[in-house]
């Protein structure tokens, strides 16, 4: 049952008892599950939350014995394991039960799936697994309007109905972009969010650890995150973010389960790779990271980034970077390849020798040396400084007798 939309807890029905619930059983009533191995034990249970507070999880069970074991279950893709609560309960035929859940402790993103069951046991042995239920942890705070296309169906808060067309007509832009260098087809539509502001969309984040990035992609829902509130900008903002996120989702759904070891660097180089606003910041940070020494080595961004604002920048320019240099040195195709060597179960330096045919730390250093290669304008002025110097010398001595002719004359006389 879902959160707000669907998770509201019936308390009057709650207070009633739970010897009403085996007549609600017996017809069939909402909610209600009846165990099919053990029908002695009757289970009602429901989920609702507040946005970034609370996560709160209720069971009304009934049964022939006492009962006198209750086990919550729940997880979420952003868990890393199954939660298990164990409720303490006073023996009885009837038990109420509830279990909150600190959000601001717990780190769920917006849009996430939350999947929850209870184990509950009885004095006489009985023991029941209800069915697992699930709902929806959305960011209901605000009044979301929803445009639907052949594509994807964008909700966006703040701004027109052309900020929605505008999230559609850059998924339509970015599909050929990415069908050049793998042909596949979405497998599901998308949902797009459109936040009314990056700073709306970075306080949704800030429990997931990147409060400071202002687009996220959740490529197992289908799901992206993106902000552009103006409709007068929305089409060049989104030209930019939703080419990004939807890399991610197309390189999660055609890498299958190799998406856990696709490196990082090649995830994020693609994604900007698709950009069709590229960032200019990118190309100031990593010049100086060039000129300072201070570039990251590739092979520590395989599994992630620096969890420092400032250093995952530095990350996300090198993996463009990179990235760029692999379609202009080895053709489109070898992206395709490096793909398909991650989608069968590469690592990451095993998939850039098998597509490139080349170690990741030959391929690290000639990215490196690029970096650290004089521009054709150094290049220019380092051959021919001496040439540039005469030159300027010569011009500015033919400006000065031409606007000192007198000068250039008393000089004369007096020689003679």
């Amino acid at each position: 049952m879902s959160g707000r939309s669907g998770g509201r807890l019936l308390t009057e029905a709650l207070k009633r008892g739970c010897r009403a619930l085996l007549l609600l059983a017996v017809a069939g009533g909402p909610g209600i599950v009846l165990a099919q191995d053990n029908p002695a034990i009757v289970t009602l249970s429901q989920a609702e939350y507040q946005f970034g507070q609370a996560m709160r999880f209720s069971l009304m069970a009934s049964g022939e014995a006492p009962i006198d074991q209750v086990t919550l279950f729940y997880r979420a893709p952003e868990l890393p394991a199954t939660q298990t609560a164990e409720l303490a309960v006073e023996p009885g035929v009837e038990v109420m039960v509830d279990y909150t859940v600190d959000l601001t402790q717990l780190r769920l993103a917006p849009f996430t799936t939350v999947i929850y069951w209870w184990r509950i046991g009885d004095a006489a042995g009985n023991v029941v697994t209800t069915p697992e239920q699930r709902f929806e942890y959305a960011d209901d705070q605000f009044d979301w309007q929803q445009l639907e296309g052949e594509q994807a169906v964008v909700y966006w808060a703040g701004g027109d109905v052309a900020v929605g067309q505008a999230a559609l007509d850059a998924v339509a832009e970015a599909m050929p972009r990415w069908q050049a260098i793998m042909p596949v087809a979405l497998e599901r539509r998308l949902r797009i969010y459109v936040y009314p502001s990056v700073a709306d969309l970075q306080a949704a984040l800030r429990l997931t650890g990147q409060a400071w990035i202002g687009a996220h992609a959740r490529p197992e829902l289908g799901v992206i995150l993106v902000a552009a509130g103006d409709s007068r900008t929305a089409a060049v903002e989104l030209r930019q973010s939703v080419p990004h996120e939807l890399s991610h989702l197309l390189l999660y759904q055609t890498t299958g389960v190799g998406y856990a070891s696709t490196p990082r660097w090649f995830d994020e180089g693609l994604a900007t790779l698709m950009e069709a606003v590229p960032n200019p910041d990118y190309q100031l940070v990593l010049q100086q990271a060039v000129a300072e020494g201070t570039t990251i080595p590739f092979m520590e961004l395989c599994q992630g980034f620096p969890e420092d604002e400032e250093r995952a920048i530095l990350a996300y320019a090198q993996s463009a970077s990179l990235v760029q240099m692999i379609q202009a040195d080895y053709g489109t195709q070898a992206l395709g390849e490096m793909i398909r060597a991650y989608a069968d179960g590469a690592d990451c330096q095993s998939g850039v020798s098998r597509a490139l045919g080349v170690t990741l730390g030959e391929l690290s250093q000639s990215w490196l040396e690029r970096q650290l290669a004089p521009s054709p304008l150094q290049l220019l002025f380092q051959r021919g400084a001496l040439w540039l110097v005469l030159i300027g010398a010569g011009f500015f001595l033919m400006l000065f007798f031409v606007f000192n002719p007198s000068e250039a004359r008393d000089d004369g006389s007096k020689k003679r």
